[in-house]
């Protein structure tokens, strides 16, 4: 049996064996002449660094760059997901305009149309339209204000107290709901008209 004053011999030396803060012996912290100069070139290093970000970020400037787009594919593929539940396919189409409005191309030709039934569930695939038809607007070639003069007017204006006694008197009625301010009520105007 050994006799030691701090107790638990073995133990104690297991236990410094992991030891992972050792102290360092004399010898190796004495001051020598290269790590003094060492030191002081890490010192100065640090000192420029510190100096040239703290100027970079006090200083400001203004940059502009242009930068052209690498991508050398000539497609972008997007997914979107859009029911319309009251609109046809036919009427549906997709167009892709560029940032300055000049150049517009139609993709609709890559759009896969579904049929849905009036609860929203898909019914039936309707394909791809490789051929998009042209929907053509109606043009005008006179004003609603020409149009009374030389034809008449045919569009019955309806207010609060002739709406009920109208419907009344005629067994079929289309009502437009025109607002006098908003531009798409006037250009349809003519169109109710006819």
């Amino acid at each position: 049996m050994s006799n030691n004053i701090n107790g638990g011999g073995r133990s104690r030396n297991a236990l410094s064996s992991v030891d992972f803060y050792r102290r360092v012996p004399k010898d190796l912290t004495e001051a020598t002449t290269l790590g003094a100069a060492m030191s002081m070139v890490a010192l100065g290093i640090m000192a420029v660094l510190f100096l040239s970000e703290t100027a970079a970020f006090a200083r400001t400037r203004i940059a502009t760059s242009i930068t052209l787009d690498e991508n050398t594919q000539p497609q972008l593929r997007l997914n979107f997901n859009i029911t319309l539940l009251d609109l046809h396919c036919d009427y549906v189409s997709v167009d892709v305009w560029d940032a300055l409005g000049t150049n517009r191309q139609n993709v609709t030709k890559n759009v896969e149309k579904w049929q849905m039934s009036s609860d929203g569930s898909t019914k039936l695939f309707s394909g791809r339209n490789r051929e998009q038809r042209e929907v053509k607007h109606e043009e005008h070639d006179r004003t609603l204000e020409e149009m009374h003069e030389q034809d008449g007017v045919h569009a019955v204006d309806l207010s609060e107290t002739n709406f009920k006694e109208w419907l009344q008197e005629n067994e079929m009625a289309f009502v437009d709901l025109f607002a006098p301010w908003c531009v798409w009520c006037q250009r349809l105007a003519p169109t109710w008209e006819k």
